[in-house]
């Protein structure tokens, strides 16, 4: 009997990837409220550093625990000292990505504020100051677009590995990007979701936005979490050693 046509036979066929539970698992853990609740606070002081590396460190707590399918899904509030150095790990990844895009962007903003100033004396400024100005903002607008493209992968290979230096392997992210693309393209599609209802919600759902966004940070943690399960260089398959 050939016992390497009975191994591909025993391969289990990739299932989709369910946009729709990444928006719904929150709320199947019968403890939710309460997990909300502390989320919320926490959310509520993301403005302090405290406060947003706690909610990231949840994040990558739940993603952790998607990616092993541990049940329930979202992770208790008792270990602060782990959330936060998961927080510490994710913030790492997450503001190295962003720091270079955030420098450029107030780049930008302190050549408009010196054009619009020195174009009370110069009028070229219509003529050259502008157009440059304006090409200024496409290129941090095409940076912007790209790192919420690529980032999630980062955090992926972050959970993957657990190690931070393997999250700026950008051959290995975009290789996993163009190896899983549908998948992860309703991955971010969620995720551009989640953070769209996070800003919106109070307006549309009467809901406060801390709520919302720490849940949308939660629906972010799931859809790393399920990408994480897969393997890089092969389509529908797992890490190995998952």
């Amino acid at each position: 009997m050939d016992t390497a046509a009975e191994t591909t036979e025993a391969l289990p066929v990739p299932l989709p990837f369910d946009i729709t539970r990444a928006f719904t698992f929150f709320f199947e853990d019968p403890d939710w409220i309460p997990k909300l609740a502390v989320g919320t606070l926490f959310a509520f002081l993301s403005p302090f550093l405290i406060g947003a590396i706690l909610v990231t460190g949840y994040a990558v707590s739940l993603a952790r625990r998607v990616r092993e399918d541990r049940i329930p899904r979202l992770p208790e509030w008792d270990d602060f000292q782990e959330i936060f150095l998961e927080g510490l790990r994710g913030m790492a990844v997450s503001l190295a990505h962003k720091l270079p895009f955030l420098l450029l962007g107030i780049l930008v903003l302190l050549a408009l504020a010196g054009g619009v100033y020195l174009g009370r004396e110069a009028e070229e400024f219509m003529f050259l100051g502008l157009p440059a100005l304006f090409g200024g903002f496409v290129v941090v607008f095409v940076l912007g677009l790209s790192l919420l493209l690529y980032l999630p992968a980062a955090m992926v290979r972050l959970v993957q590995t657990d190690r931070v230096v393997s999250a700026f392997d950008v051959l290995a992210n975009v290789d996993f990007i163009r190896t899983h693309l549908t998948r992860y393209a309703l991955g971010l599609l969620a995720i551009v979701l989640a953070g769209l209802v996070s800003q919106l919600g109070f307006f549309l759902f009467c809901i406060g936005i801390f709520p919302a966004s720490f849940w949308s940070m939660c629906v972010m943690g799931y859809v790393v979490g399920e990408l994480a399960k897969l393997e890089p260089g092969r389509p529908g398959g797992r890490e190995a050693g998952a």
